[in-house]
């Protein structure tokens, strides 16, 4: 009887190791990811949209000096997947805070490439100091227009799908390969009023956000 109790006893102690083995390897959707998005890639997809035409000189200037304003400009957008199968996506406010101190920072820089020393100096002459230039021109690039509101909502997740819906909108599907640390978005499906936006991102495929 009591070598009956034993193996019973290293059965159960087997079976939950073998559980708790099997728990651990498994991959959660559940959590805070976080992606970083580039501005120049996302303005690179937008005129790749509207046509620009690089073989006009002053538009090529233009994309030259917005490219060179924009370098290294990030946006971070944060999504947290609850376990009530509820989710909130917002952007992180020090990344945009961030972004827009250095657009200050390059404004002047930027202005000499759009109105040259002379056509600067002209705007100087009038009355206007750099600062006040620097803000009125900062304030027309603020990346505070690119914000995304919170948005919250209800979400499914299974077999590679990704199914987001916020409240009182559509659903929103995402094609997503899962990992420990990486979320992986192949594919979006998702009604959306801005067209040109949604084609835009859709040229940033893969976006991958980590844990």
């Amino acid at each position: 009887m009591k070598k009956l109790t034993k193996l019973l006893a290293l059965v159960l102690a087997l079976a939950l190791v073998f559980s708790l083995t099997a728990c651990a390897g498994k991959t959660s959707i559940v959590g805070t990811w976080k992606y970083t998005m580039d501005y120049n890639k996302l303005m690179e997809s937008m005129s790749e949209k509207e046509g620009t035409d690089a073989e006009d000189e002053d538009m090529k200037g233009l994309v030259d000096a917005m490219n060179k304003l924009f370098e290294g400009l990030t946006m971070v957008i944060v999504l947290d997947l609850k376990e009530d199968n509820t989710f909130t996506m917002s952007t992180d406010e020090a990344s945009m805070k961030a972004a827009n101190e250095l657009i200050k920072e390059r404004m002047p820089d930027f202005l000499k490439s759009m109105f040259g020393e002379d056509g600067l100096n002209a705007m100087l002459g009038e009355g206007q100091t750099m600062d006040d230039l620097v803000n009125n021109y900062a304030e027309e690039f603020n990346t505070d227009d690119m914000e995304m509101e919170e948005t919250k909502g209800t979400y499914t997740y299974a077999d590679g799908k990704l199914v987001l819906t916020p409240e009182g909108e559509e659903a929103a599907t995402m094609t997503v390969e899962l990992s420990a640390k990486e979320l992986k978005v192949t594919a979006i499906d998702a009604k959306e009023d801005d067209e040109d936006m949604m084609e835009a991102f859709s040229k940033m495929l893969p976006m991958v956000f980590t844990k």
